[in-house]
């Protein structure tokens, strides 16, 4: 289901009028961690650089759907980057993310881990927006408006596919709205800061605890990550 949507986004995108064809773009799928356990699933705005680049002026559609989606050769678990690039001094430093230092305390302590290791292979990543410059930085509001819905789609495919109890999305309401409107039930959180809503997502027969927290850069970690336990926890 997700490689057919995927088809779709990026035949439309290329269709699209899209002023800037020789950009180079990157394409995101989610990352499954290979303990995931149905438990919680992370999602932000965009990647900031990634793999599978393109530009959409020579894009081959069908080639690079197939690129994106291909199995891997191997058993490795496709989160354990996340972990081994933790504090470190050469290229990219999880550790110095505000983004991933909150999602390893959040991934620990809803999982009730006893071991520090092994947070990232227990959840699922993914972004609203798939396509991104492959750079750096977020996608333009032009990029955003041309691969909206296609993207709605795809978000609500994975989550029918990976059936998470919780979904946090750290991207701040601004961002999210929009997203998943038909079926989704939020409510303001007017007792917390950094949390701005949360609700149901009903799919098929399954409730889904969906928790909306503002980006967590230059935000008080600590705090939200306290706010998004206490949400995430109630039954």
């Amino acid at each position: 289901m997700q490689a057919q949507k995927y088809l779709n986004l990026l035949n439309q995108l290329k269709v699209s009028k899209y002023r800037n064809s020789s950009q180079s773009l990157c394409c995101f799928n989610a990352q499954k961690g290979s303990e995931y356990n149905n438990n919680l699933m992370v999602v932000g705005r965009a990647v900031n650089s990634w793999h599978h680049e393109f530009e959409l002026n020579n894009l081959n559609v069908e080639s690079m759907v197939e690129e994106v989606f291909r199995q891997p050769t191997t058993s490795e678990c496709p989160l354990k980057w996340v972990e081994d690039s933790w504090g470190s001094q050469e290229g990219y430093n999880t550790k110095s993310s505000a983004f991933w230092r909150v999602i390893k305390q959040v991934s620990q302590r809803l999982n009730e881990a006893s071991s520090t290791t092994g947070w990232a292979s227990k959840i699922v990543w993914s972004n609203l927006y798939k396509i991104a410059p492959s750079i750096t930085g977020n996608p333009s509001d032009s990029l955003c408006d041309k691969q909206f819905t296609y993207c709605n789609e795809l978000l609500l495919a994975e989550i029918i596919e990976y059936r998470p109890r919780v979904i946090v999305f750290f991207t701040g309401l601004n961002w999210f709205n929009g997203f998943l409107n038909e079926s989704v039930s939020l409510s303001s959180n007017k007792e917390h800061s950094l949390v701005e809503a949360h609700g149901v997502l009903k799919i098929n027969d399954k409730d889904v605890k969906i928790i909306i927290a503002k980006h967590p850069q230059g935000k008080p970690e600590a705090e939200m990550i306290h706010e998004i336990l206490t949400i995430a926890s109630v039954t």
